[in-house]
């Protein structure tokens, strides 16, 4: 669901943002046929990577 447009967690500090980044993110390394990979440590940490070929 982090990647729905508008999603936010609810137990967010602050109701800044619109909820829009990943969405967008997403969709843009989709249109350019790339994947993005999400890990996550519940209560510690989350991380977002992606790989792209070298242009040459």
């Amino acid at each position: 669901m982090i990647f729905d447009r508008y999603y936010k967690v609810s137990s967010q500090k602050k109701g800044n943002g619109t909820g829009l980044g990943l969405a967008i993110v997403k969709r843009i390394l989709e249109l350019h046929n790339i994947n993005i990979n999400v890990h996550s440590t519940p209560g510690s940490y989350t991380s977002f990577s992606f790989s792209m070929p070298a242009i040459r």
